[in-house]
């Protein structure tokens, strides 16, 4: 069995932030329409279509089924301390121990980490991550959700960079260690 595909796809502001101070990420909303201006989805579209599988965290989940599950039948695999915690939408939850036996167990083969901050540290510490895309919106909130709670330094290489419209910065890497 071939391993699953680990890949990060987030957007942050330009002082590393991806949900303002009241833990919203409506911030958002006027650069999503500049890259839909074209028509276009900014590459969303290309990016989701080989995903299998979801990880996040629990509040982000919470908050994703409060907006209506947008992921088609993609499963969840939801990171929490909260045992027992299940919903719809929910193949698995609970450490990242536990979220990549069931994902291996599952065959998935193109996984997306999507946050918040502390799923994302916990992801990376845990070696999971292969490549990851960071979009750096124009923008500085000033506070607000990290996009990676603190931890280890890992090292990263730069595999390609690309300016979007509205001034919008996708920066793409793969994980060296």
């Amino acid at each position: 069995m071939t391993a699953p595909k680990y890949v990060g796809y987030i957007a942050m502001s330009l002082d590393g932030f991806i949900a303002d101070a009241n833990g919203s990420v409506a911030w958002l909303d006027p650069f999503n329409e500049v890259l839909a201006s074209d028509g276009g989805d900014g590459g969303y579209g290309d990016f989701i279509a080989p995903i299998d599988a979801l990880i996040m965290g629990r509040t982000t989940y919470q908050k994703v089924m409060g907006w209506g599950w947008p992921y088609e039948k993609r499963p969840s695999y939801v990171l929490t301390r909260n045992t027992g915690f299940t919903g719809d939408r929910i193949a698995a939850a609970g450490d990242i121990n536990i979220l990549r036996a069931a994902i291996e167990d599952a065959g998935h083969k193109n996984v997306w980490i999507m946050g918040g901050g502390e799923t994302q540290r916990v992801a990376l510490d845990a070696g999971l991550f292969d490549t990851l895309r960071v979009f750096i919106m124009p923008t500085l909130l000033g506070q607000g959700l990290s996009c990676f709670a603190p931890g280890k330094q890992h090292n990263l290489r730069l595999t390609s960079s690309e300016q979007k419209p509205g001034g919008i910065l996708q920066i793409d890497y793969d994980i060296e260690d």
